[in-house]
């Protein structure tokens, strides 16, 4: 997975209701793609320079959230849509599988005009739900970082500001850990709120071990 093919896939494709992983990476491009698309989408951007305080975790942060408002506008404008022919929730629908949802879809095509089938497509714009915007941490890929000369809290390491930067925006999705244990990263995730079962028993955000054998499997498990 390239950081470069994965930074903003949930912008082409979670309006579909495909789900996709963004990498935490490399935050100097994520600074620079949040740029592109504030002026896309014409939202004001004010840049988080590499000297400013806790850097990547903001950056991370700003362009999580920008994402989200985004692919949330996008589905809004899916929803309103037309039952035509290549209209954005037509595509939305000839592209799932075989299922429920898709026999519903294709159940509602051939009722003749009228109020039934006008109720119909309201309840199938109501079922088209975007995919989850899910992200990526390398966990070995921890450097520490440094201020005019000093080495800074672990917090600031480039895992746990990613972690951070994560935790802390707007999100309801899932963090995939891969590349290997990292047991500082894992305690400081209990800094985040969202981790964590709500009243009702919802997780807003979940964690995925991405794992190469039984062994490490084992071991993070």
């Amino acid at each position: 997975m390239g950081t470069g093919f994965s930074i903003d896939t949930p912008l082409r494709v979670a309006r579909y209701g495909i789900s996709s992983v963004i990498s935490l990476v490399d935050d100097v491009l994520i600074e620079q793609i949040r740029k592109v698309y504030c002026k896309k989408e014409g939202e004001p951007y004010e840049e988080i320079k590499c000297s400013d305080d806790d850097a990547r975790a903001r950056r991370i942060k700003e362009y999580l959230n920008l994402v989200d408002r985004i692919v949330k506008r996008q589905v809004k404008q899916l929803q309103a849509s037309p039952f035509e022919e290549n209209s954005e929730i037509s595509k939305y629908y000839e592209m799932l599988p075989d299922g429920e949802l898709k026999n519903k879809y294709t159940a509602m095509l051939v009722l003749p005009e009228g109020e039934d089938k006008t109720s119909k497509q309201d309840e199938l714009r109501e079922l088209a739900v975007p995919g989850s915007i899910d992200v990526n941490i390398m966990t070995k890929l921890d450097k520490p970082n440094f201020s005019n000369g000093h080495t800074l809290p672990d917090e600031f390491n480039d895992a746990l500001s990613a972690l951070r930067g994560y935790g802390e925006s707007n999100l309801k999705s899932a963090i995939v850990f891969s590349a290997g244990l990292n047991k500082q990263l894992y305690n400081y995730m209990t800094k985040f709120k969202d981790f964590f079962a709500d009243t009702n028993n919802n997780l807003k955000k979940k964690i995925v071990l991405k794992v190469s054998d039984y062994r490490s499997a084992l071991i993070q498990g």
